[in-house]
């Protein structure tokens, strides 16, 4: 039976008893007997990211103007500024210098979008820097904040009445509003007053900075959600709403997520092993994790978007749920066949890794290529963090390897995954 074949079957009413083998040994403890590897920071190596999921080419412009926007901002602000609090003016005068080299430094991200989420942080940072300098120089900018906030909470009210998914297909309707529809969720948590102005900005310079930046980010979050939703439909002929049919299609894969995730229900926020053998020291035990931490992540945000009626997202986070369930499988009958548990080397983690990449690179040439590239979003994101990790030593060699393991299995199951969401658009 094909792996897609497989794939739809567990979507049924298919168990898992037979491979539970629930004997509930205690729960994964310390490593500190194991034989240490020393990972190098690259032993993960990097990867080849498939083609962003957006429809269509977003311009340069969108991230200049951000760019453009963090100069100015901190253009305000001093090289060596001059506050009454000495302490507070080394504070201001060293973040400058860190916002500086970054916007220097620019952005390097694989998608536009992470590249416009890059540069609204930018943004928000010398808009931090501006707002702090501003208040511990006595001025208060309580009211500003204020009335900003208004402004934005105004125009994300009257963008997201006019969000109607109108797309060319309920596919691309999926591909264009999420990343829409997610900015429009950011947008309305930042328009809270969280943190607040201070009431004394003298004396809490940097908290009238954040609040600063808050407003700041959110202006930016809603403008880069109206821009993308006028690049799109400039790009396409007056095309009709999708609303129906992504609302259609969430009740249908909500459905197939909720039956889906019953085949490993046992194996899901567990506090002891699932499993007969001892798994401390191996990759099993990351992997298990991993796999089983992220199906409940995935389930949780379906249910949640579902419920706040982000329809385009939550068709996503099902795809990740289903590929997520199906990856925490393999990764079960992997574990109870053995696999998984043999000595970690540099060179096990280093093969790990070209399997992982082996099985991502296979997404591109999958029928429904630009979903399975969104959907892959979590394998992609391993070798985004993993050198990082490794360097500064947040994962050992075990973890490091489970996580790579886990990383091809999930990518192994996006392709599959991907095509059920397709025919569940229509």
């Amino acid at each position: 039976m094909t792996r897609r074949r497989r794939f739809l079957a567990g979507l049924g009413t298919l168990g898992v008893a037979g491979l539970a083998g629930c004997s509930g040994l205690p729960s994964l403890g310390s490593d500190d007997g194991d034989e240490y590897v020393d990972l190098p920071p690259d032993a993960a190596g990097s990867i080849e990211w498939p083609d962003a999921p957006f429809p269509v080419a977003i311009p340069p412009r969108l991230a200049a103007s951000h760019r453009e926007r963090a100069e100015a901002l901190l253009a305000a602000v001093p090289t060596d500024p001059s506050v009454p609090n000495g302490a507070v003016a080394e504070e201001l005068r060293a973040e400058r210098e860190r916002a500086a080299e970054r916007i220097d430094d620019g952005v390097d991200e694989p998608w536009p979008t992470d590249g416009l989420d890059a540069w609204r942080g930018r943004r928000s940072d010398a808009a931090a820097l501006l707002g702090a300098y501003r208040a511990a120089t006595g001025e208060d900018d309580a009211g500003e904040v204020g009335s900003r906030r208004r402004e934005v909470r105004s125009a994300l009210g009257s963008l997201a009445a006019d969000h109607e998914y109108r797309a060319s297909s309920a596919l691309e309707a999926v591909l264009a509003h999420e990343p829409i529809e997610r900015l429009l969720a950011d947008c309305r948590r930042r328009t809270r007053p969280n943190p607040a102005y201070p009431e004394d900005p003298i004396a809490r310079p940097f908290r009238a900075g954040d609040a600063l930046a808050r407003v700041e980010l959110a202006r930016a979050t809603l403008g880069d959600a109206g821009r993308l939703r006028a690049i799109y439909l400039s790009e396409r002929d007056d095309p009709p709403s999708r609303w129906s049919a992504l609302i259609d299609a969430s009740d249908r894969l909500g459905l197939a997520v909720s039956r889906t995730r019953s085949t490993v229900r046992d194996f899901l926020d567990v506090d002891e092993s699932p499993f007969r053998a001892e798994l401390d020291g191996t990759p099993a035990r990351a992997l298990f994790r991993r796999a089983s931490g992220q199906v409940s992540a995935a389930v949780d945000d379906h249910e949640e978007r579902r419920e706040a009626g982000d329809y385009a997202t939550a068709v996503i986070e099902a795809g990740h749920a289903l590929a997520a369930v199906e990856a925490l499988r393999a990764a079960i009958e992997g574990i109870r066949d053995e696999a998984y548990r043999d000595p970690v080397s540099v060179e096990s983690v280093e093969e790990t890794a070209d399997r992982a990449r082996d099985a991502i690179a296979s997404i591109e040439s999958s029928e429904d290529a630009r979903l399975a590239s969104r959907l892959a979003r979590p394998a992609l994101d391993t070798f985004g963090y993993l050198p990082e990790y490794i360097e500064r030593g947040y994962v050992d060699a075990a973890r490091a390897q489970g996580d790579l393991a886990w990383a091809e299995l999930y990518a192994r199951a996006v392709p599959p995954a991907a095509a059920f969401v397709t025919e569940r658009l229509g």
